[in-house]
C-alpha cells in the first residue's frame, strides 16, 4: 500500500533537517577557510611592514655652544642626503629615518643623547659629535652597548683606547698638524713656531701634535699659549703679547670659531705681520665671515673640497663625487659647501653604503663589520679605507694647504 500522509511528512521534515545541517556545515567551512584566508593576509601584511620599517640612525651634533658653527652645516648635509636617499627609494625598499639631538657642546648632554638614542629609539648606528670631547662621551656609550659609531671630530685621542665600534671621518689632528708644520718648515722657510691653542679637547689634542712633532721638521716651539673657547678680545691681546716676546717667526693657531677669528683681527689691529697658519678646525665659511679683511693671507690645512674645482681632475670621481654635494647643498640651503657639511655627508654615506651592502636588516655588529670593509670610498674628506688596524679611514694625501684670498678658499703657495 502507499505511504501516508503523517509519513511523508515525517520522511520530507527529515529530508529538509539534513539539508540545514548540511548547509550549516558548507557556510561553516566556508567562513573557516575566510578566516584562514584573512589571516594569512593579514600575517603578510604584518611580516611585509615590518620587513620595511625604517632603518633608524641616531644623530648626536652641536647645534649650539661653542660648536655650534660645525654642528649646524653638519646637521644640514645629513638631512639633505637622507632626503635624496629616501626619495630615490632608500635601502631596499626601508627609509632611512635620521634622529637628531643637540648636546649644546657638552660632553654629559652628549652622553645623556647617545643613551636615550640607544635605549628608547633603539638606533642600529650612532653619529656624532662635532667636537671631541662630546664624540669622548658618545665613544664610551657606544663602545659598552656594541653600536657602530662614525664621528665627526678630529682630535687624535678618539681612537686611544679600544676603538671596536667607533670609525672617524675627518683627517685626524697628527695628519693635520704634520701637513701645517711641514708648511712652515719646506714652504715658509722659518723655524720659531709661536703656538696658540684652544684649551678645549680639539685645541691641547693638537697642541700635543704640534709640540710631539715640531723637531722632525727643524722646527721649535718657542712659546705656547692656551686660551679660553670664549675668552674676549682684551684676553687674547694679552695671549698674543706673551707670545710675541718669545720673538716666533710664524703664529700657530689651533682651534674652531670664534677664538681664531678674535686672534687673527687681533693680529691686524695690533700690527702684528707674521704668517698666520691655521688648524683644519677653521675650514668654514664662518671664519671668514668673523674675522673679515684679517681673514685674508690666512693659511691651514684642509680636504681638497673645498677648492676641488682647482685641485682634482674634472671628470674624476673625486671631482663629480663633491660637485653633486656641492650643486645639491647650494640649491637646498643657498650657501657654499664647507669641510664641517662635508663631514656629515661622509658620516651618513659611509653607514648607508655599508647598510647597502650588508642588507637593510642588519644587526649592529654585523654593520660594524660592513663598515670596518669599507675600501676606496670616495667622500668629500678623500678616499675612506677602513680596515682592523685603522678606524681614521684617510691618509696624509687626503690633505691640501689652503689660503683664503679676497675672502676665497685657493691653494696656498707651494
Amino acid at each position: 500500500m502507499g505511504e501516508s500522509v503523517g509519513d511523508g511528512d515525517r520522511k520530507n521534515g527529515k529530508g529538509v533537517e539534513e539539508l540545514k545541517t548540511t548547509g550549516k556545515i558548507v557556510i561553516l567551512a566556508v567562513a573557516a577557510l575566510l578566516a584562514v584566508s584573512l589571516l594569512s593576509v593579514t600575517g603578510c601584511g604584518a611580516k611585509e611592514e615590518a620587513e620595511k620599517a625604517p632603518i633608524k640612525i641616531g644623530v648626536v651634533l652641536s647645534e649650539s655652544g661653542a660648536n655650534e658653527p660645525l654642528g649646524k652645516p653638519e646637521r644640514n648635509a645629513i638631512e639633505l642626503y637622507v632626503k635624496r636617499l629616501n626619495e630615490s627609494g632608500g635601502i631596499n625598499g626601508h627609509t632611512v629615518e635620521v634622529i637628531i639631538k643637540d648636546d649644546q657642546s657638552d660632553s654629559t648632554k652628549a652622553q645623556q643623547a647617545t643613551v636615550e638614542l640607544l635605549e628608547q629609539d633603539e638606533v642600529v648606528a650612532l653619529i656624532g659629535s662635532s667636537g671631541t670631547g662630546p664624540t669622548l662621551a658618545m665613544k664610551q656609550e657606544a663602545t659598552k652597548r656594541g653600536v657602530p659609531h662614525v664621528c665627526m671630530a678630529a682630535g687624535a685621542n678618539i681612537m686611544d683606547g679600544d676603538f671596536t665600534w667607533i670609525f672617524r671621518t675627518p683627517p685626524t689632528a697628527t695628519e693635520a698638524g704634520k701637513k701645517a708644520l711641514e708648511y712652515i718648515s719646506e714652504v715658509l722657510g722659518v723655524k720659531k713656531v709661536g703656538l696658540l691653542y684652544d684649551t678645549n679637547p680639539f685645541g691641547t689634542d693638537g697642541k700635543a701634535v704640534v709640540e710631539s712633532h715640531a723637531d722632525s721638521y727643524g722646527l721649535q716651539v718657542v712659546a705656547s699659549e692656551g686660551y679660553g673657547t670664549n675668552d674676549s678680545e682684551d684676553t687674547m691681546d694679552t695671549h698674543l703679547t706673551n707670545i710675541m716676546t718669545a720673538k716666533p717667526e710664524v703664529i700657530l693657531v689651533w682651534g674652531t670659531n670664534p677664538g681664531p677669528a678674535i686672534i687673527a683681527k687681533r693680529m691686524r689691529d695690533k700690527g702684528i705681520d707674521l704668517p698666520y697658519v691655521g688648524s683644519h678646525g677653521i675650514a668654514n665659511q664662518q671664519f671668514i665671515e668673523l674675522a673679515g679683511e684679517a681673514a685674508n693671507g690666512v693659511i691651514f690645512p684642509a680636504g681638497k673640497m673645498l677648492i676641488y674645482e682647482k685641485v682634482l681632475e674634472p671628470g674624476s670621481e673625486e671631482y663629480e663625487f663633491i660637485k653633486d654635494f656641492d650643486e645639491a647643498y647650494r640649491e637646498e640651503y643657498g650657501q657654499p659647501i664647507n669641510t664641517f657639511a662635508g663631514h656629515g655627508w661622509d658620516a651618513i654615506l659611509i653607514i648607508t653604503e655599508a647598510l647597502k651592502r650588508v642588507g637593510a636588516d642588519a644587526t649592529p655588529a654585523e654593520l660594524r663589520d660592513e663598515i670596518e670593509k669599507t675600501e676606496g670610498l670616495v667622500g668629500t674628506a678623500g678616499i675612506f679605507n677602513y680596515s682592523p688596524d685603522d678606524h681614521n679611514g684617510l691618509s696624509p694625501d687626503d690633505l691640501v694647504m689652503v689660503e683664503i684670498v679676497n675672502s676665497q678658499w685657493e691653494p696656498a703657495e707651494q
